[in-house]
């Protein structure tokens, strides 16, 4: 395992390179470019609030976050931005090797770095996007500066998960290429398992009124519902999240990347004659 992380570190140039090959390529001709990365966190903000928000009441069950500031709005933002990084990386990620399949034909390299790059260039918007969560959780009056340590962990934790994934879906996709339009599904239902347009104070009291007092353990085993709310934790409330939780999904994040890896590399040999 550590000869494979060698060999993705000498090849890095190529996967810069890649990634700002995919910026270029999903930014060529738009006239607004990057500023798309702070207009869709935006129009996606106004639409839920209204929808969820006012039409479904979810922002009465907010509580309040940092200095007494109740806003679903950053509340919302929070999980979305953290949701669009995972979901734009594996739906760029999953067609990425077959679509560079003349690519692998021609020479050799890391093949895992493909989907990679697809990760780290939706990492570059992500950054860009929360520039938009800081400016807005700024003028309400959120100041979570003194968080930033543990935000630097939980982007690792979900950057990590997202790689994993992004090279197991995109292998998949050689073999079953409808994977590609499966993951669009399970990207829908995906979301609505995660406490981003109702809290996860909701998920606590449905479990008390119903006797299930299992719930709500098993609800966080869902990796992004734990990285949703460690998210908000740092961002909406100005706390420190879970030193528990932390500690367990790091460690689960190294696990999965890993083994996410060996089993990419014991199939990288048949790629370039199945694409």
């Amino acid at each position: 395992m550590i000869s494979h992380l060698k060999e993705l570190y000498s090849y890095r140039e190529l996967l810069l390179n890649l990634v700002k090959r995919e910026l270029k390529v999903k930014y060529k001709r738009s006239v607004f470019g990057f500023l798309w990365s702070f207009l869709n966190p935006l129009v996606l903000l106004v639409v839920y609030s209204i929808i969820f928000g006012r039409l479904f009441g979810m922002d009465r069950g907010i509580s309040a976050g940092f200095n007494g500031v109740k806003s679903f709005s950053a509340y919302l933002l929070t999980g979305l931005l953290a949701w669009s990084y995972l979901a734009n990386s594996l739906i760029m990620a999953v067609g990425s090797i077959v679509d560079s399949g003349n690519l692998i034909k021609k020479i050799y390299f890391p093949r895992v770095i493909i989907p990679f790059a697809s990760v780290f260039a939706n990492l570059v918007n992500f950054g860009l996007e929360l520039v938009v969560l800081f400016i807005f959780l700024s003028v309400l009056g959120i100041y979570f500066y003194v968080q930033i340590p543990f935000l630097i962990v939980i982007i690792l934790i979900e950057t990590l998960i997202i790689l994993g994934l992004s090279a197991l879906v995109s292998l998949a996709n050689v073999y079953f290429r409808d994977m590609k339009h499966l993951i669009q599904i399970v990207i829908q239902v995906w979301f609505f398992a995660c406490p981003i347009i109702y809290p996860y104070i909701f998920v606590s009291k449905f479990a008390a009124s119903n006797n299930l007092s299992w719930l709500p353990s098993v609800y966080l085993l869902n990796p992004m519902a734990s990285v949703t709310v460690m998210y908000q934790k740092v961002f909406y409330f100005v706390q420190m999240p879970s030193f528990k939780m932390l500690v367990l999904w790091f460690s689960f994040a190294v696990v999965f990347f890993l083994a996410s890896l060996a089993i990419f590399k014991a199939k990288e040999d048949e790629i370039a004659s199945e694409v």
